[in-house]
């Protein structure tokens, strides 16, 4: 038997406090030792023991002391919610003086000598040892009771602990739970973000289709300024000289005043485009795995692979509007501008014969409407009919430098388009990539902490069955019930 005197746990030294404490909870019996001229202080231990109150003798009669067990009786109801007490009033300054007198002489007559001793009955030690031998005695009743009580100490204790470690459980799933959700949420804010530059993108959209309507209008305008009966040079140039002749002068005007500053502006506008699309998504994916990282306070286990694999994920991609205006031949549009104005004019006037070229040539020194009419009753029905066609003709061939417009227009849009698409599509993609370290680390948590909970649940069902086995001990089946390993165990 291990005897341990501790300090009092109302001390002030905290170290002594914390001795008391941890020794406590270990112990088979504990023998809380009151003094009668301190019965009890708020800072005593609170734990079902059995309470000694010393310094009987300074109680000068029995009603001093019923006031003092009554004080004592209720205060560790209200401190501890003890209601069961155990108390021994003793002295054991008289009981410690009668036993030196007795083995002071023969040790054969020590219990007569002790027994008879006027000091040892007022101590009333006697009582107080009684109960603890049967206590400490496995064949008693009572030192049935100690072992129950020895095997629930630990029991009680490993209650307290899962439940302590239930409630923390509980709380570091909802926080592992929350931060899931934040993370779910920062990739969702990306497609928001997505969304957001696509209603952003609209007036590049319309800037770039801008400049390629105004392009166009110039370029009709000046097929139908050079598209005039009245162009002498234009007519002569084709009616005599036919394939064999050099450009004219509107295709200079077309290429070097019109096309050429307008694939300028275009493709710088484009670029500015492209810029903005880059600066965009890089800047959010920036902003998007600072919050994931601000957001999981660096709580989970990540590594490196953030750092370490995202190089090029937002890189610049194809830039395909770009590549629509660098696809597009300045020579190619003027020579199809010279096309159309020569398959006009010769389709016209080829078909006028030398009276109708005659006639046409007129209307192009006369300064009236009426005089080109006149002009024109000279030709030949075939010449008029020929002359007549011309409004048309014209007509269509300004049509097709729209049509050429409006499908580069188109061409440009959608490759706008797909520049937008692929580079909100690298964002998502980042997002998710970066994401998906801090999703798999907080999911796992999640898995581990509702894992835990299940085993905690399990062995607090078996702490319970153990409990209900303890209550329904008694000593002829102590051996039988109770296996060698239980302690260990617990």
């Amino acid at each position: 038997m291990n005897l341990v005197d501790t300090p009092g746990t109302n001390v002030i030294l905290q170290r002594q406090q914390r001795l008391t404490e941890e020794f406590v909870p270990r112990a088979d019996l504990v023998l809380f030792v009151l003094s009668s001229d301190r019965p009890l202080t708020e800072s005593e231990w609170k734990k079902k023991v059995v309470f000694v109150l010393n310094k009987l003798d300074l109680y000068q009669n029995a009603s001093e002391l019923e006031e003092a067990t009554a004080f004592i009786k209720e205060n560790t109801l209200k401190l501890l919610g003890i209601a069961d007490l155990r108390l021994y009033p003793v002295s054991a300054r008289s009981a410690l003086e009668a036993k030196l007198y007795a083995l002071s002489f023969s040790a054969q007559n020590y219990e007569d000598l002790l027994y008879n001793d006027p000091r040892w009955i007022s101590s009333r030690f006697q009582e107080l040892e009684d109960f603890l031998f049967s206590f400490l005695d496995g064949s008693t009743d009572t030192g049935m009771e100690r072992m129950k009580l020895k095997l629930e100490t630990p029991v009680a204790i490993a209650e307290r602990l899962l439940d302590s470690a239930e409630r923390l459980l509980l709380q570091q799933h909802d926080k592992a739970s929350q931060e899931l959700i934040s993370i779910k949420e920062v990739v969702s804010s990306i497609k928001v973000y997505s969304m957001k530059m696509e209603s952003d993108s609209i007036s590049w959209k319309k800037r770039v289709a801008y400049m390629i309507e105004t392009a166009a209008a110039q370029a009709v305008k000046l097929m139908e300024f050079t598209l005039q009966l009245s162009n002498i040079d234009l007519i002569t140039t084709y009616a005599f000289k036919g394939e064999k002749s050099s450009p004219i002068a509107s295709t200079s005007t077309l290429q070097n005043e019109i096309i050429s500053p307008f694939l300028s502006d275009v493709q710088r506008l484009l670029g500015e485009y492209s810029e903005w699309l880059q600066s965009k998504i890089v800047c959010e994916g920036e902003l998007c795995l600072d919050r994931l990282q601000k957001q999981c306070n660096n709580e989970l286990d990540i590594g490196d692979v953030t750092q370490s694999k995202t190089v090029g994920f937002l890189e610049h991609g194809e830039e395909l509007s770009i590549k629509v205006m660098d696809n597009f031949s300045a020579s190619a549009a003027t020579k199809l501008f010279e096309q159309e104005i020569r398959e006009v004019v010769f389709g016209t006037v080829g078909g006028l014969g030398a009276a109708g070229l005659s006639a046409s040539l007129l209307t192009s020194v006369l300064p009236t409407t009426l005089e080109d009419l006149l002009a024109l009753s000279l030709c030949s029905a075939g010449g008029f009919l020929a002359i007549s066609k011309f409004p048309s003709r014209r007509k269509e061939a300004m049509q097709k430098v729209r049509k050429v417009a409006d499908g580069l227009a188109r061409k440009v849009e959608e490759a706008m388009q797909k520049d937008l698409l692929e580079a909100t599509e690298k964002l998502n993609d980042y997002a998710e990539f970066i994401s998906k370290p801090y999703q798999d680390s907080a999911q796992q948590r999640i898995d581990w902490l509702l894992e835990t909970q299940q085993e905690l649940a399990t062995t607090l069902h078996k702490l319970q069955d153990l409990k209900v086995e303890i209550q329904n001990l008694h000593i002829g089946n102590l051996q039988k019930r109770i296996p060698s390993c239980f302690l260990e165990e617990l």
